[in-house]
This record gives C-alpha cells, structure tokens and sequence, in this order.
C-alpha cells in the first residue's frame, strides 16, 4: 500500500481523498459560512482597534476557506497542520500561488501566540499588513470555490 493512502487510527489519510460527494457539499458549503463569519469579525475587530483579536479571525477567515476547498476535493483534513499539508502536496503551484500554505502556517503560528503568548504584542500595522496578505489568498480560495460551485448554506 502506498503510504499516501494508509489508514492510521481507522481513518484514511488526509492526503488522499476519501469524502463522498454529499460530505464534499455540506463540509465545504459549511466551511465557506464559517470563513465569511470569521472575516466579517475581523472587520468589526479592526474597527474597534481591537487588532490582536482581528488577526486571529482573520487568520480563521482563511482557514476555513481553505478547508473548504479542501473538502470540496474531498480531501478530509481537520486539523490545522492537516490543511497545511494538503494544500502544500496537492495545490501549491499549479492552483494557487505557491507560498499559500506558508501563509496558512504563519498565521496559524501568529494565532497561537495571540491566544498563548504570555506578553506577545504586535503592531496595529503590522496586524493590518497581515490581514492584507490573509485577504489576497482568500480572494483567491473563494474564486477557486466558486468555480467548483460551492456555495454557503
């Protein structure tokens, strides 16, 4: 067996997909809401110059919007590190820029130290220059959706 289609734990890889079609519209319709909420929050956040916060939905703003493209391939990745993965092995270069999954862990870094970092701070600008970068490459995931038909709930 190929190690890209395993099953650890009774679950197939992440790297293979494995969702019927049915999983595949209602996980990716679910994850498209769960981004466009997430940004939405983000926008409220950075308005009230509540920045630390603002970059933590924007960082989940694109998290769900690459899961979503995820799911709609039927790829089942969950966690965080999952996406990253899969984004990298099967959609980096030819479907979307490159350094996307690089962006992905970065933010993903920068919300851990927002939630854990005992005394991490960040500037208003560089928080704003961030979401910008968050914004392109979720442009860019909701551009490939819509193409592939997904749509909210």
């Amino acid at each position: 067996m190929e190690p890209n289609t395993t099953i650890e734990a009774g679950r197939r890889s992440p790297l293979t997909p494995s969702l019927t079609e049915e999983e595949r519209r209602l996980l990716a319709g679910r994850e498209l809401e769960a981004s466009h909420a997430s940004w939405e929050a983000a926008e409220v956040l950075v308005h009230q110059r509540l920045y630390v916060d603002a970059l933590t939905r924007a960082y989940f703003g694109l998290f769900h919007a690459a899961r979503a493209l995820l799911f709609s391939e039927g790829y089942d990745a969950r966690g965080p590190n999952a996406v990253v993965e899969v984004l990298s092995l099967r959609f980096a270069g030819p479907q979307m820029p490159p350094e996307a999954p690089a962006v992905l862990a970065r933010g993903q870094r920068y919300r851990e130290l927002a939630d854990w970092g005992v005394g991490w701070t960040v500037t208003p600008e560089r928080v704003l220059a961030e979401i910008e970068v968050y914004e392109e490459h979720r442009s860019g995931l909701l551009a490939m959706l819509a193409a592939r038909g997904v749509k909210r709930p």
